[in-house]
């Protein structure tokens, strides 16, 4: 699974529990794409942390970064199962972001809506209201995400051990559910010649 999204959004906290235990760096930006795995319920789940991108426009986001990025998903050939679209639970999304949002996602090819899962980070902050109560008093552009994204969304609360383990098993049984629904169970990407020699996982894992 290849973790995308603005800077400072949780991607790298996401990581670390999503695999349960420190495997990213969290609270430094980060500059490379990483290669993460872990058994979790029983399979062994690979995931890439990336760097973060620009806020407000496909083109602010410099070149290189947008690269790495792309590299990133080359980690995980043939291609990652889902993107994993990191938005803090509070965020305000205008419509220009909305925007940017998906420019960046395109990146991936035409393809990349239905692989793509937006996981909330700080599910904290929500107290006692759902994420789909949330998603509705929001409602606007976050709505229209959720469209283009399928419905296809999580929440998860890295201050709560107990629930967060909870939390990664419904967020890897949606993955598994996307995937089932989608023609080809991975998007596909380009790789760089230098990972032209990378082997595929086993067929028990997730990437």
């Amino acid at each position: 699974m290849l973790l995308v999204g603005w800077q400072g959004a949780g991607k790298s906290s996401a990581g670390n529990m999503i695999l349960g235990g420190h495997k990213f760096h969290s609270g430094t930006r980060t500059e490379i794409s990483l290669r993460r795995q872990a058994y979790v319920r029983g399979r062994r789940i690979t995931i890439v942390d990336t760097p973060g991108w620009d806020w407000f426009s496909l083109h602010r986001t410099p070149a290189h970064i947008r690269k790495e990025i792309r590299r990133g998903a080359g980690l995980l050939h043939p291609g990652p199962h889902a993107l994993l679209l990191v938005i803090p639970v509070f965020s305000s999304l205008t419509s220009k972001k909305r925007r940017a949002l998906e420019n960046h996602l395109e990146m991936f090819g035409k393809e990349v809506s239905f692989h793509t899962v937006v996981l909330f980070s700080c599910g904290d902050w929500l107290g006692p209201t759902s994420i789909e109560e949330q998603i509705q008093r929001t409602g606007g552009q976050l709505l229209n995400l959720m469209e283009y994204c399928w419905n296809y969304y999580h929440v998860i609360d890295s201050t709560n051990a107990e629930k967060g383990k909870e939390q990664v098993s419904d967020l890897l049984t949606k993955v598994e559910e996307m995937v089932a629904q989608n023609e080809r169970p991975f998007l596909p990407v380009m790789l760089n010649e230098e990972m032209e020699d990378q082997t595929t996982c086993g067929i028990c894992t997730l990437q």
